[in-house]
């Protein structure tokens, strides 16, 4: 995947691949949206026009598409001159379930990541998953693979091998998970951990096996609904120490009850 963005078309505008996180309107036409970029990271623009019916560029800056823009420097916000969608994502319109995970990978990209960082391992990340989940591919496995691959790239990895208050290697058992303290404890150290919660074996060998290898390895395996509940509230939790706040889009999606969509 290339970046353009690297050659200026002249001391004002530049062309750039981005995905759309989030958007706002603004004044009576105009958006605001959020994007992520290959070579910039993290950029707050603004679409004038975005939201009248004939407009050129609103059809492609609709949440998820990732599209080509021609953005002209401005002094607080970047503005739109062109843009053309190259992956819809259609998929995403037409399953509410992998609409709401895609709006929570978004959501955690946005919060995790500062405006203008580069991070290319970040973006292929969130392109990759947002091409899964349109392909109708296990949402749970793509969403818990996205949070554990970005807080890895992020540098925010919990430890899951040793105890992160004695380091003394984890044995096969069930241990705890304390989001305040980083990652696992062992038997011993979680008493002195008021917020930790029992982490199941089951639990422990699938959170590894994603580390080590990949969506893939885990995609293989049969995962039971308890031990899915586990693991996607151990990293909620552990997000929502990272972020300092709780995040809205998956919440939402529970809050309507749907039932799952999964396809390996």
């Amino acid at each position: 995947m290339t970046e353009s963005s690297r050659i200026p078309l002249n001391e004002r505008l530049f062309r750039t691949e981005a995905i759309i996180l989030h958007r706002m309107d603004y004044g009576e036409a105009d958006r605001i949206i959020v994007v992520f970029t290959p070579a910039r990271g993290k950029l707050r623009i603004i679409a004038k026009g975005a939201r009248k019916p004939l407009s050129k560029t609103g059809p492609h800056l609709e949440f998820f598409h990732r599209s080509s823009l021609l953005l002209a420097k401005g002094r607080d916000l970047d503005v739109v001159s062109d843009a053309t969608t190259l992956d819809p994502h259609e998929g995403l319109r037409t399953s509410l379930e992998a609409f709401g995970h895609a709006s929570h990978i978004a959501e955690i990209l946005n919060r995790l990541t500062e405006d203008r960082q580069e991070n290319p391992r970040a973006y292929r990340l969130l392109s990759d998953s947002l091409h899964l989940l349109s392909d109708n591919v296990d949402p749970w496995m793509i969403t818990r693979h996205f949070e554990w691959a970005l807080l890895s790239a992020l540098g925010y990895r919990p430890e899951i091998y040793r105890c992160v208050n004695c380091g003394n290697d984890l044995q096969a058992e069930t241990n705890a998970w304390s989001s305040q303290q980083g990652g696992v404890l062992c038997p011993a150290c979680r008493g002195g951990a008021d917020a930790a919660r029992p982490m199941s074996l089951s639990a422990q060998k699938i959170v590894r096996l994603l580390d080590r290898e990949g969506l893939a390895a885990v995609a293989r395996i049969a995962i039971p609904e308890a031990v899915r509940d586990e693991i996607e509230l151990i990293f909620a939790d552990y997000l929502r120490q990272q972020t300092e706040r709780d995040l809205q889009s998956l919440r939402v999606l529970r809050s309507l009850d749907l039932p799952p969509e999964r396809s390996h």
